[in-house]
Protein backbone atom coordinates (compact mmCIF):
# COMPACT_ATOMS: atom_id res chain seq x y z
CA UNK A 1 0.00 0.00 0.00
CA UNK A 2 1.18 3.52 -0.85
CA UNK A 3 0.03 6.87 0.55
CA UNK A 4 0.33 10.35 -0.91
CA UNK A 5 0.68 12.92 1.88
CA UNK A 6 -0.46 16.55 1.60
CA UNK A 7 0.05 19.44 3.99
CA UNK A 8 -3.13 21.53 4.05
CA UNK A 9 -2.25 24.88 5.56
CA UNK A 10 -3.36 28.45 4.83
CA UNK A 11 -4.36 31.65 6.61
CA UNK A 12 -7.96 30.65 5.83
CA UNK A 13 -9.58 27.43 4.69
CA UNK A 14 -13.18 26.23 4.62
CA UNK A 15 -14.55 22.70 4.22
CA UNK A 16 -18.33 22.60 4.14
CA UNK A 17 -20.07 19.23 3.77
CA UNK A 18 -23.63 20.30 4.57
CA UNK A 19 -23.96 23.97 3.64
CA UNK A 20 -26.92 25.34 1.73
CA UNK A 21 -27.76 28.62 0.04
CA UNK A 22 -26.58 31.71 1.96
CA UNK A 23 -25.30 29.91 5.08
CA UNK A 24 -21.90 28.34 4.34
CA UNK A 25 -20.46 26.61 7.39
CA UNK A 26 -17.17 24.75 7.65
CA UNK A 27 -16.36 21.32 9.06
CA UNK A 28 -13.57 21.21 11.66
CA UNK A 29 -11.36 19.19 9.28
CA UNK A 30 -10.95 18.86 5.48
CA UNK A 31 -13.61 16.92 3.59
CA UNK A 32 -12.92 14.18 1.07
CA UNK A 33 -14.98 16.02 -1.53
CA UNK A 34 -12.91 19.17 -1.06
CA UNK A 35 -9.58 17.37 -1.42
CA UNK A 36 -10.82 15.33 -4.41
CA UNK A 37 -11.96 18.60 -5.98
CA UNK A 38 -8.46 19.98 -5.56
CA UNK A 39 -6.98 16.88 -7.22
CA UNK A 40 -9.45 17.17 -10.10
CA UNK A 41 -8.46 20.82 -10.59
CA UNK A 42 -4.77 19.89 -10.60
CA UNK A 43 -5.44 17.24 -13.25
CA UNK A 44 -7.36 19.75 -15.38
CA UNK A 45 -10.68 17.91 -15.21
CA UNK A 46 -13.87 19.78 -16.01
CA UNK A 47 -16.79 19.79 -13.60
CA UNK A 48 -18.69 17.12 -15.55
CA UNK A 49 -15.66 14.78 -15.83
CA UNK A 50 -15.77 11.31 -14.16
CA UNK A 51 -14.49 11.10 -10.57
CA UNK A 52 -14.72 7.39 -9.79
CA UNK A 53 -10.96 6.80 -9.77
CA UNK A 54 -10.34 9.67 -7.35
CA UNK A 55 -13.28 8.81 -5.08
CA UNK A 56 -12.01 5.23 -4.65
CA UNK A 57 -8.85 6.44 -2.92
CA UNK A 58 -8.77 5.84 0.83
CA UNK A 59 -8.74 9.18 2.60
CA UNK A 60 -7.59 10.26 6.04
CA UNK A 61 -6.80 13.40 8.02
CA UNK A 62 -4.50 14.20 10.94
CA UNK A 63 -5.25 17.42 12.80
CA UNK A 64 -1.87 19.02 13.48
CA UNK A 65 -3.28 22.42 14.44
CA UNK A 66 -7.02 22.93 14.73
CA UNK A 67 -6.91 26.68 14.30
CA UNK A 68 -9.90 28.85 15.18
CA UNK A 69 -13.24 29.37 13.51
CA UNK A 70 -14.14 32.82 12.24
CA UNK A 71 -17.36 34.08 10.64
CA UNK A 72 -17.69 36.46 7.74
CA UNK A 73 -20.83 38.29 6.66
CA UNK A 74 -21.03 39.43 3.05
CA UNK A 75 -23.56 41.82 1.51
CA UNK A 76 -24.14 41.54 -2.22
CA UNK A 77 -26.08 44.18 -4.11
CA UNK A 78 -28.49 42.29 -6.39
CA UNK A 79 -29.43 45.27 -8.55
CA UNK A 80 -32.75 46.47 -9.82
CA UNK A 81 -35.67 45.97 -7.46
CA UNK A 82 -34.12 43.11 -5.52
CA UNK A 83 -33.00 43.52 -1.94
CA UNK A 84 -29.35 43.22 -0.99
CA UNK A 85 -28.32 39.63 -0.27
CA UNK A 86 -26.72 38.82 3.11
CA UNK A 87 -24.64 35.64 3.28
CA UNK A 88 -22.84 33.95 6.18
CA UNK A 89 -19.50 32.20 5.55
CA UNK A 90 -17.36 30.39 8.09
CA UNK A 91 -13.62 29.72 7.89
CA UNK A 92 -10.86 27.96 9.81
CA UNK A 93 -8.06 30.40 10.60
CA UNK A 94 -4.40 29.26 10.86
CA UNK A 95 -5.26 25.56 10.78
CA UNK A 96 -2.80 22.88 9.64
CA UNK A 97 -3.84 19.38 8.54
CA UNK A 98 -2.01 16.35 7.21
CA UNK A 99 -4.07 14.60 4.53
CA UNK A 100 -3.43 11.12 3.16
CA UNK A 101 -4.69 9.47 -0.05
CA UNK A 102 -3.95 5.78 -0.30
CA UNK A 103 -4.09 2.95 -2.84
CA UNK A 104 -1.94 0.06 -4.10
CA UNK A 105 -0.90 1.75 -7.36
CA UNK A 106 2.18 3.88 -6.72
CA UNK A 107 2.31 5.04 -10.35
CA UNK A 108 -1.19 6.49 -10.09
CA UNK A 109 -0.23 8.38 -6.94
CA UNK A 110 2.88 9.64 -8.71
CA UNK A 111 0.68 11.08 -11.45
CA UNK A 112 -1.37 12.88 -8.79
CA UNK A 113 1.78 14.19 -7.14
CA UNK A 114 3.05 15.61 -10.43
CA UNK A 115 -0.32 17.19 -11.15
CA UNK A 116 -0.35 18.94 -7.77
CA UNK A 117 3.16 20.25 -8.37
CA UNK A 118 2.17 21.50 -11.86
CA UNK A 119 -1.60 22.11 -11.64
CA UNK A 120 -3.75 22.87 -14.68
CA UNK A 121 -6.23 24.95 -12.65
CA UNK A 122 -5.75 26.97 -9.47
CA UNK A 123 -5.67 25.04 -6.20
CA UNK A 124 -7.51 26.15 -3.07
CA UNK A 125 -8.53 24.74 0.30
CA UNK A 126 -12.30 24.52 0.12
CA UNK A 127 -12.99 27.95 -1.41
CA UNK A 128 -11.33 30.01 -4.11
CA UNK A 129 -10.37 32.66 -1.58
CA UNK A 130 -8.21 30.10 0.30
CA UNK A 131 -4.99 29.29 -1.61
CA UNK A 132 -2.65 26.86 0.18
CA UNK A 133 0.75 27.73 1.60
CA UNK A 134 3.79 25.69 0.67
CA UNK A 135 4.80 22.94 0.79
CA UNK A 136 1.50 21.37 -0.27
CA UNK A 137 2.91 18.03 -1.43
CA UNK A 138 5.03 16.08 1.08
CA UNK A 139 5.55 12.98 -1.07
CA UNK A 140 4.56 9.31 -1.38
CA UNK A 141 5.18 6.88 1.47
CA UNK A 142 5.30 3.11 1.11
CA UNK A 143 2.94 2.70 4.05
CA UNK A 144 -0.74 2.11 4.66
CA UNK A 145 -2.93 5.15 5.28
CA UNK A 146 -2.94 5.05 9.07
CA UNK A 147 0.77 4.35 9.45
CA UNK A 148 1.71 7.12 7.03
CA UNK A 149 -0.45 9.65 8.88
CA UNK A 150 0.79 8.52 12.29
CA UNK A 151 4.49 8.44 11.49
CA UNK A 152 4.85 11.69 9.53
CA UNK A 153 6.60 14.59 11.22
CA UNK A 154 4.40 17.14 13.00
CA UNK A 155 3.70 19.85 10.42
CA UNK A 156 3.39 22.82 12.80
CA UNK A 157 6.44 25.14 12.46
CA UNK A 158 8.87 25.01 15.37
CA UNK A 159 8.30 28.64 16.35
CA UNK A 160 4.54 28.12 16.67
CA UNK A 161 4.55 24.93 18.75
CA UNK A 162 5.16 26.42 22.18
CA UNK A 163 1.78 28.20 22.29
CA UNK A 164 -0.11 24.98 21.52
CA UNK A 165 1.00 23.11 24.64
CA UNK A 166 -0.25 25.59 27.20
CA UNK A 167 0.25 23.89 30.57
CA UNK A 168 0.26 20.37 29.10
CA UNK A 169 3.38 18.29 28.55
CA UNK A 170 1.95 16.42 25.55
CA UNK A 171 -0.57 16.73 22.73
CA UNK A 172 -2.53 14.10 20.82
CA UNK A 173 -2.86 14.69 17.09
CA UNK A 174 -6.26 13.26 16.14
CA UNK A 175 -6.45 10.96 13.11
CA UNK A 176 -9.67 10.17 11.22
CA UNK A 177 -9.64 7.73 8.28
CA UNK A 178 -11.98 5.96 5.87
CA UNK A 179 -13.08 2.65 7.38
CA UNK A 180 -16.04 0.50 6.33
CA UNK A 181 -16.33 -0.63 9.95
CA UNK A 182 -16.37 2.91 11.28
CA UNK A 183 -19.33 4.24 13.22
CA UNK A 184 -19.23 7.73 11.68
CA UNK A 185 -20.91 8.58 8.38
CA UNK A 186 -20.01 11.52 6.14
CA UNK A 187 -21.82 12.57 2.97
CA UNK A 188 -18.82 13.96 1.14
CA UNK A 189 -17.81 11.44 -1.52
CA UNK A 190 -18.06 13.36 -4.81
CA UNK A 191 -19.92 11.65 -7.64
CA UNK A 192 -20.32 14.76 -9.80
CA UNK A 193 -19.23 18.40 -9.54
CA UNK A 194 -21.50 19.44 -12.42
CA UNK A 195 -23.11 22.87 -12.09
CA UNK A 196 -26.46 21.35 -13.08
CA UNK A 197 -26.43 18.48 -10.62
CA UNK A 198 -23.82 18.08 -7.91
CA UNK A 199 -24.04 14.67 -6.31
CA UNK A 200 -22.36 13.18 -3.24
CA UNK A 201 -22.27 9.73 -1.71
CA UNK A 202 -21.63 8.47 1.82
CA UNK A 203 -18.51 7.06 3.43
CA UNK A 204 -17.80 5.47 6.81
CA UNK A 205 -15.10 7.05 8.95
CA UNK A 206 -13.33 6.06 12.14
CA UNK A 207 -11.16 7.95 14.61
CA UNK A 208 -8.07 5.91 15.41
CA UNK A 209 -5.22 6.28 17.89
CA UNK A 210 -3.58 9.63 17.33
CA UNK A 211 0.08 10.54 17.39
CA UNK A 212 1.41 11.83 20.72
CA UNK A 213 3.90 14.70 20.64
CA UNK A 214 5.61 15.89 23.80
CA UNK A 215 6.89 19.33 24.72
CA UNK A 216 10.48 18.02 24.80
CA UNK A 217 10.19 16.46 21.33
CA UNK A 218 8.58 19.54 19.83
CA UNK A 219 11.30 22.13 20.36
CA UNK A 220 14.10 21.73 17.86
CA UNK A 221 14.77 25.45 17.36
CA UNK A 222 13.73 28.64 19.10
CA UNK A 223 14.39 31.34 16.50
CA UNK A 224 11.22 32.77 14.96
CA UNK A 225 11.33 33.56 11.25
CA UNK A 226 7.99 35.28 10.41
CA UNK A 227 8.56 34.87 6.64
CA UNK A 228 9.26 31.13 6.79
CA UNK A 229 5.83 29.93 5.61
CA UNK A 230 5.76 32.35 2.67
CA UNK A 231 8.87 30.98 1.02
Amino acid sequence: MYTLLLRLSAPLQSWGSGSLFDVRETDHMPTKSGVIGMLAAALGRRRDAPLEDLSRLLFGIRIDQQGSKIDDFQITQMGGRLNANLSHRAYLCDAIFLAGLSCEDSRYLEDLREALLHPRFSLFLGRRSCPPTQPLVLGIRKKDLYTALHDEEWQVPDWRRRSLFGLSESLRLRIVIDDMKGSGIKKDVPMSFSHTGREYGYRYVKEVSGRIVTREQAYTQTEHDPMQELR
